[in-house]
């Protein structure tokens, strides 16, 4: 009988042991940035002062509309319509872009989420081919509000891109005088993302 209750005991000792060590397991946290995204709206956030050679610096004021050139600067490489190029933060943090006309894509690289308001793009040479090394973005104060992604980043734009930028700004009366500005000159913009 003390056999029984001895081999009893045990039993429901080690019962005791295996049932309590059983936990729900968390599931893993899942970046609520990641999805596909158009680029909407890029918009100048600091002044740039651009040297011409014929009427002295024009300087660029904040809040100039930088959509088009920061389109053509990210997602050139995917050969597509802007609206139908697509940025894509996947689970895995690999970025890809894509096009939905020519259902073209892209491995363009690599993100992180390195905090609840900054997001890390890692954009490689086959996405940015003008740049043999890639281009790294650090967004910064960012937000997602429904399906808006928005934050900060600078990019060095290429002396070619500023060219255009001052026929513009001069309304074809001025040109960039390239002695002094550099190959490539860092801006500041905010950048607006929408999740399809």
């Amino acid at each position: 009988m003390k056999t029984t209750r001895f081999i009893l005991l045990a039993f429901l000792s080690v019962s005791l042991v295996f049932l309590s060590s059983c936990k729900d397991d968390d599931e893993p946290e899942v970046s609520p940035y990641i999805g596909t995204y158009n680029l909407v709206k890029a918009t100048l956030s600091e002044p740039l002062t651009l040297a011409t050679n014929e009427i002295g610096d024009i300087t660029v004021p904040v809040g100039t509309d930088l959509t088009t050139m920061i389109q053509a600067a990210l997602l050139g490489s995917i050969q597509c319509d802007p609206a139908s190029s697509f940025i894509e933060l996947r689970e895995d943090f690999s970025l890809f872009l894509s096009c939905t006309t020519s259902m073209t894509e892209i491995d363009g690289g690599t993100w992180e989420e390195q905090s609840s308001t900054v997001i890390v793009l890692s954009l490689n040479s086959t996405a940015v081919p003008s740049s043999p090394n890639g281009v790294l973005l650090t967004v910064t104060d960012v937000t997602l509000i429904g399906v808006l992604l928005s934050g900060e980043t600078s990019i060095a734009v290429s002396e070619q891109m500023l060219v255009g930028v001052v026929a513009a700004m001069s309304q074809g009366n001025a040109t960039l005088d390239t002695d002094v500005t550099p190959d490539a000159v860092p801006i500041t913009f905010t950048i607006e993302l929408q999740m399809q």
